[in-house]
């Protein structure tokens, strides 16, 4: 491995949550494991219930993580970019696969076994902190998405998912706040999946949304024309 790629490598690991506190050496020590694999648009990654034997984390593209429901429907948790990682759960306890990823476009991804993660982490006890503060962070996320199908509409949620969405988009802070016009490349059965509602659902409320000016709607892609507004809705 050339010293340019250990050190993107590096990086990568650096900014995930899971080992931003971790000492260089120990980072430098984890990098050297990855490995780089390569998945095509529609390629599965991993299928729930396969065995929970690596952590992903994107180097481009994008994964779509989603379960299904025993009539075969599916729900998508979330969407994960570059810079973001997946399937260290699995990782962490050695249980199959709670979720299937599949690649959503041409997608990189570094990734490091449990085998080797596991004997890296039994040598440098430091890094489980960081291990339980991820761990903490993801429960969070899913007492917050709990709480969001108990109290929330379907209005409301939309509204909260497309803001969510756009925060993640480069700059995409500062461009919501700004309230400039942001786009999301996202279609809307992907959004019906994450909010597990139909697709007709989505389609009318974002019709809706779009009449009042908030949105407008493109084939593969949704533009918060007035994001501040639409924040201001919830």
């Amino acid at each position: 491995m050339g010293r340019r790629q250990m050190k993107q490598h590096e990086q990568l690991m650096r900014d995930l949550p899971l080992l931003a506190r971790l000492w260089e050496g120990d980072l430098r020590a984890l990098a050297v494991l990855g490995r780089v694999s390569r998945y095509g648009a529609g390629e599965a990654i991993f299928r729930e219930g396969d065995p929970g034997d690596s952590l992903h984390i994107v180097m481009e593209g994008e994964v779509r993580i989603f379960v299904l429901s025993p009539e075969g429907d599916e729900l998508s948790f979330s969407f994960v970019g570059p810079g973001e990682c997946f399937g260290d759960l699995a990782l962490l306890d050695g249980r199959p696969r709670s979720a299937s990823a599949v690649a959503t476009q041409l997608t990189r991804t570094l990734v490091v076994t449990r085998g080797d993660f596991v004997h890296w982490l039994s040598q440098r006890p430091r890094a489980s902190v960081a291990l339980l503060e991820t761990l903490s962070f993801r429960l969070r996320r899913l007492s917050n998405t709990a709480a969001d199908l108990v109290f929330l509409d379907l209005p409301h949620r939309l509204a909260k998912r497309l803001i969510t969405l756009a925060y993640t988009q480069p700059e995409g802070r500062a461009t919501v706040e700004r309230s400039e016009p942001v786009r999301i490349r996202i279609t809307q059965e992907e959004l019906a999946s994450m909010l597990g509602v139909s697709r007709q659902s989505v389609n009318k409320q974002l019709n809706l949304f779009a009449r009042e000016g908030w949105i407008a709607l493109a084939r593969g892609h949704v533009t918060l024309k007035d994001p501040v507004a639409l924040r201001m809705f919830l």
